[in-house]
């Protein structure tokens, strides 16, 4: 394992840094849920103080409203970045939309007294993000060998947990330690430019996708850039078989198409895989945990757990448990149960715990101001920390990373942009709809992600194929766009063209 880590370490780095904007997103989402809880946020933006979680009717539409319009932007922003992503690389485009970022959140962190100014803020950032969760994935799945792409590909989910958490933690520290006043919410909100920042001075010092290289046509930077990802000469084996490999990839989708055309996408192996990654994502937001991520304090207060301080404790416990159990599953679960094992039975975890705390909170509802938490309230809190475990194990991670890899080459931006766009279009929807729903029809709003987890098992089950440790050039393989003859053959022909090559330019006369 630690010559494994080793020889993959630029890898490794490379995640580092790409995945700066996956906690970004992490902790952008994570960080108003609980700053719009502060007293000090509703005293400078005239919001009733009075009431904890979604009782009052503004609250909860301001806080759909915060939120809300951070997912509108990055929908926006994903549907972008995958045109950016193919014309400008990966690299630059990444660059970009971190500097888009940097500009929403200190246009944020510069707001006093005017929501719009916060609502604008959360659109321009949301950009930023929604871009770079469009490209991120691409890019560090296109660098990840396959024998530890899920693990490492995965962590875009652990990154995304770490920012949530930092943010659920440090809010519940502001509200302790620094009086109500502008300061208390500012602090929080503006600490996110230091990961911005460190991930567009990264970005500088990394190369760009082989496999964006080779798809352009530049075969010898395409050399470099793998070389030095994998830690070989370029001349080794090992580069030369994986170079043919995406070149013989490549050149077969070309001789299917002229140029990338929506009737690609439409060719039966792409469609299956465009389909397949549109449900996976929109099933992962009905899961309900971005009800719970982005709404944390509130929906801890609904359930019982009524002082903001207390709502704010059991967010950030809530975080860690997700940091925690998404690190285990990336590195035990993942590359040894496989993809499609960890979604039936996380979707089925995740059903059973919802519909426990539907039936607890209607049984037993929580007294309103009361000082001490009841044992149905104590109750349902572990019930969300269990259901949490069960996301974080499965529905967290594994989408990221199997949209990541199902795509061929010429297509993969625009498929992972499309499932970035509908990851975003309905976390809007559910961000929306969640402070209306619990304020409205209150534990039948448990009962109703309960019945979405089912549906997505069902899914699951008939329509998820197995990637564990496959080439992202066997993916056309397993979807059936060629067979392994097919492919074998052409590897072969390109190998046998590249040594031939090689021979006259070791026989051609020196100058």
């Amino acid at each position: 394992m630690p010559s494994l880590f080793f020889k993959n370490r630029r890898v490794y780095l490379l995640t580092s840094v790409a995945y700066m904007g996956s906690l970004l997103f992490g902790y952008d989402t994570g960080v108003m849920g609980s700053v719009l809880a502060l007293k000090a946020f509703k005293k400078d933006f005239g919001l009733p103080t009075e009431s904890t979680g979604f009782a009052n009717a503004r609250n909860a539409y301001v806080s759909s409203n915060v939120v809300s319009l951070l997912t509108a932007g990055c929908f926006f922003g994903a549907i972008a970045a995958a045109f950016l992503n193919e014309r400008f690389g990966r690299r630059y485009s990444l660059m970009g939309f971190a500097l888009v970022f940097l500009v929403g959140a200190s246009v944020q962190t510069a707001a006093h007294h005017h929501l719009g100014m916060i609502y604008g803020g959360r659109v321009i950032a949301g950009l930023g993000i929604g871009g770079m969760s469009s490209i991120t994935p691409v890019y560090v799945s296109e660098n990840c060998p396959p024998k530890v792409r899920g693990r490492i590909a995965g962590l875009f989910q652990e990154f995304l947990v770490v920012g949530s958490t930092f943010a659920y933690w440090l809010d519940y520290g502001v509200s302790l330690h620094i009086p109500v006043s502008t300061r208390q919410w500012r602090i929080p909100v503006a600490i996110q430019l230091i990961p911005g920042g460190f991930m567009l001075i990264g970005l500088c010092f990394l190369k760009e996708s082989p496999r964006w290289l080779m798809k352009q046509g530049r075969h010898d930077e395409a050399a470099a850039s793998l070389a030095h990802i994998r830690c070989e000469e370029p001349g080794s084996e090992e580069v030369v078989k994986e170079l043919a490999e995406i070149r013989a990839a490549i050149e077969e989708e070309l001789n299917a198409t002229e140029g990338v055309t929506w009737k690609e996408c439409l060719l039966p192996g792409n469609r299956y895989r465009f389909l397949t990654g549109f449900c996976l994502m929109f099933w992962q937001q009905f899961s309900g945990t971005n009800s719970i991520g982005y709404y944390a304090p509130q929906i801890f207060q609904t359930v019982g757990v009524s002082k903001s301080s207390a709502s704010l404790f059991a967010t950030g416990v809530y975080g860690t448990v997700k940091v925690v159990t998404t690190g285990l599953f990336l590195i035990l679960g993942i590359d040894r149960f496989g993809r499609r094992k960890s979604l039936l039975a996380g979707a089925a975890w995740m059903a059973t715990m919802m519909f426990i705390i539907g039936a607890v909170l209607a049984t037993h509802p929580p007294v309103v101001k009361s000082d001490t938490v009841s044992s149905a309230s104590i109750a349902m809190v572990v019930m969300i920390y269990l259901y949490v475990i069960g996301y974080s194990a499965s529905w967290g991670p594994v989408p990221w990373v199997y949209l990541s890899e199902i795509f061929p080459t010429r297509l993969r931006a625009y498929g992972v942009g499309m499932g970035a766009a509908t990851q975003w279009l309905f976390n809007f929807v559910i961000t929306k709809i969640t402070p209306e729903a619990v304020n409205h029809i209150g534990w039948r709003t448990f009962l109703m992600f309960g019945i979405f987890c089912v549906s997505m098992g069902i899914f699951a089950f008939f329509f998820i194929k197995e990637t564990r440790r496959l080439k992202l050039e066997d993916m056309d393989i397993l979807f059936g766009r060629v067979t392994a003859e097919q492919r074998a053959e052409d590897v072969e022909r390109t190998l046998a063209v590249e040594k031939k090559g090689a021979i006259h330019l070791e026989e051609a006369p020196k100058a």
